[in-house]
């Protein structure tokens, strides 16, 4: 199985223990959905006409999914900022979870690939819950490993798979859990990675804009919950 970008991204964030992502549930919704549309970017699906702040995704017709769960997300890409896209996918206004869809159906095809295997459990012996085991861990493994190997000082440009994923993961502060780095370290790192030149400059463009609507609408959501707790 090739795994798409957000394949990927669970993977690097399940947790052994608990057989669940290790991401509260606003963190998770956002980064599926940044990780999505920057999926698609990456693999040539869509595209954005220029670099300025008012540029706007389309579709190239060219290496479009079948499954029905993306093209959805292209079309709702369409003449869309990739800001305004993560947003409907995932954020915390969001009156459909697009985001759970795609996180479920990435979950799903990687079981039937047997990349996963999943596990039925009860909590507190009334709730279903299901807890997802990865079967090689070298899997994990080696996507941790290209990730650390992108920090490195002095370490080439990575590719523009690794380098989206380092900034997915550092917006939602998952990049220190990944690679063992302490926390302001792997920061500081992640930001000499994504302000090189890893992609052409609409992808770039793309990426980054996406990763800062994941950051944003993590940190809306987190601000509207303490101020209803306060």
């Amino acid at each position: 199985m090739t795994l798409s970008l957000t394949d990927e991204l669970l993977l690097l964030v399940l947790d052994p223990a608990s057989g669940r992502p290790a991401l509260d549930s606003t963190r998770l919704r956002a980064v599926v959905a940044g990780t999505t549309v920057a999926g698609l970017v990456l693999d040539g699906a869509l595209a954005l006409d220029g670099t300025d702040k008012k540029a706007r995704l389309r579709r190239t017709g060219t290496a479009e999914p079948t499954e029905p769960r993306l093209r959805e997300v292209l079309e709702l890409a369409e003449g869309r900022r990739p800001k305004d896209v993560v947003s409907k996918l995932g954020g915390a206004g969001a009156w459909r979870d697009r985001a759970g869809a795609l996180r479920e159906l990435a979950l799903s095809s990687m079981t039937a690939a047997g990349v996963l295997r999943t596990e039925e459990t009860k909590v507190l012996g009334l709730f279903p819950r299901t807890r997802w085991t990865v079967t090689d861990p070298a899997v994990v493994d080696r996507l941790r490993g290209r990730v650390t190997a992108a920090l490195a000082d002095s370490a080439p440009a990575p590719d523009a798979r690794t380098a989206a994923l380092v900034a997915l993961l550092a917006s939602v502060d998952r990049l220190s859990a990944v690679t063992g780095m302490p926390e302001r370290e792997a920061k500081r790192r992640a930001d000499a990675v994504t302000a090189g030149d890893w992609a052409a400059p609409a992808v770039r463009a793309a990426v980054e804009e996406v990763n800062a609507a994941v950051m944003a609408g993590v940190i809306a959501a987190t601000a509207a919950t303490t101020a209803a707790t306060s």
